[in-house]
């Protein structure tokens, strides 16, 4: 009956080892395997016949991970039995019945019967796949650190202001150059960092206190989700001074070029002026007098009017005005006409009606210049220039309707511009002209004509049917800058 009860209770406590989650298994004094459970079988590979009545040690923990012989003497496990700590949750390595090992978590606790060791129970679990997922999360962290410093390090590099925003609008990346620029928040006159947060690219520039800033701004997109923004400003207050000094540069270039046009057209009037002067003190009666009076007063007239051609080109406007294109480019035209009898040009004028623009007229009339001294610089053997003005509307930006404005367009017949620079023909230092031009004339053009909020093109062919189209477009109401100039 003894013997009946002893093999239940056994079968009822390996039933209760082996519905353990972890495997299990037993020591004597001497390090002999007593029992094992199911798990450890499984893991070891071992049956358990295989198992108990072995030296555990020399089984199954028998080497170190770099292949050097494990002495029973320097397990942690055997030492409990001579009286060293138990332990939970240590890291070792055991090897399996073919000879392959695996990282286990371990923990041993000692069998004390009446105060005295007469054993020790180890547990264990495979905790291989857990160890490498950590040793590769661990090295994920180690290479997201790398590149977040890596990335760090290039935008403190970066000799601009950085902002980078999460969607909330927090700056979570402020480099020093930002700070240093306009500090922190960001620039709250600013929209191109709500534009990136909305998911929008733009362009600002800013302006205060004399320095000026250009901004571009950008979303952060990640797999297709917006996450972010990201801004860069830039300090180009020295950029903007140094354009305005070759703009000035270039105006005083284009007086000086039309200084040898003047006096080609007040020397003719004046020469007149002299004739009838002698014809007047000549004269035999007032009937004379009066008529030669008369024609000199014309004549007089004529170098009052290009004098004050020429004060209105080089005059400086702080304020915008509607103005007649068609009359402009006749006002601009009577400063040339000795120039086209000299050239042997004949000008040809198409104009209908069209509204009045909104637009500074210095500026125009400097746009107007450099366009008709280049067609004319390219008709050096003669030719035609046609100059035709009249109302169209253009699609601008992102606008939805087209908006009303005036098209000028200048024509000539001249060699054409080679395809080499016709791509750069707008960029600084382009001229068609080596000894001669500054090569600032379409540049500066351009840039007035964005100003007004127009646009400026250019068409050209060279060969047999040889000649230049630019084509200047302003709308009606002027661009932003002009407009809010009319508002004030």
């Amino acid at each position: 009956m003894l013997m009946v009860e002893s093999t239940q209770q056994r079968q009822q406590w390996q039933a209760l080892l082996d519905s353990a989650g972890e495997g299990i298994w037993g020591l004597n004094l001497d390090g002999t395997c007593t029992f094992v459970n199911r798990i450890a079988m499984r893991t070891f590979g071992y049956l358990a016949e295989e198992m108990i009545g072995c030296n555990m040690h020399d089984l199954v923990h028998h080497h170190y991970p770099d292949g050097r012989p494990y002495p029973s003497s320097e397990c942690s496990i055997t030492a409990i039995l001579r009286g060293k700590e138990p332990f939970r949750g240590q890291l070792d390595t055991m090897f399996r019945k073919d000879g392959s090992s695996f990282l286990a978590e371990v923990s041993a606790q000692p069998v004390v019967l009446e105060g005295e060791v007469t054993g020790v129970v180890v547990t264990f679990r495979d905790v291989s796949d857990l160890h490498r997922e950590r040793q590769e999360l661990e090295r994920a962290y180690t290479e997201t650190a790398k590149r977040t410093a890596e990335l760090d390090a290039v935008i403190e590099s970066i000799p601009h202001g950085v902002y980078v925003a999460t969607l909330d609008g927090s700056p979570v990346r402020l480099n020093q150059r930002a700070k240093a620029m306009k500090g922190d928040p960001f620039p709250a006159n600013l929209k191109t960092l709500d534009l990136a947060l909305r998911g929008e690219s733009s362009n600002d520039v800013l302006e205060e206190d004399g320095r000026w800033l250009r901004s571009t701004g950008a979303p952060i997109l990640l797999n297709g989700e917006l996450i972010g923004g990201v801004v860069v400003n830039s300090d180009v207050t020295q950029v903007r001074l140094q354009d305005e000094a070759l703009r000035r540069s270039e105006k005083l270039a284009a007086v000086g070029q039309l200084a040898s046009s003047i006096a080609h057209e007040i020397n003719n009037p004046l020469e007149s002026i002299t004739n009838l002067l002698y014809l007047i003190r000549q004269a035999d009666g007032m009937s004379e007098v009066q008529e030669y009076a008369t024609m000199a007063q014309t004549e007089l007239a004529r170098v009052t009017e290009i004098t004050l051609q020429t004060l209105r080109f080089h005059r400086q406007q702080s304020k915008a005005t509607a103005i007649d294109l068609a009359e402009l480019a006749r006002a601009v035209m009577a400063l040339y006409t000795g120039r086209l009898l000299v050239r042997n040009v004949t000008l040809a004028w198409t104009t209908r009606a069209a509204p009045k623009v909104w637009a500074l007229e210095g500026e125009m009339r400097q746009v107007l210049n450099n366009l008709v001294r280049n067609a004319l610089d390219a008709m050096s053997g003669g030719g035609r220039l046609s100059i035709r003005v009249n109302a169209q509307q253009e699609l601008v930006g992102g606008d939805a309707a087209p908006r009303a404005g005036v098209r000028l367009t200048i024509a000539d017949t001249g060699e054409g511009i080679s395809p080499r620079i016709a791509g750069r023909l707008f960029e600084p230092f382009q001229t068609t002209k080596e000894s001669t031009g500054t090569g600032l004339g379409l540049w500066v053009s351009r840039g007035i004509v964005e100003k007004h909020g127009g646009k400026i093109r250019t068409r050209s062919q060279t060969g047999e049917r040889h000649g230049t189209i630019f084509s200047v477009w302003l709308p009606v109401d002027g661009g932003a800058t002009l407009t809010s100039q009319q508002t004030d």
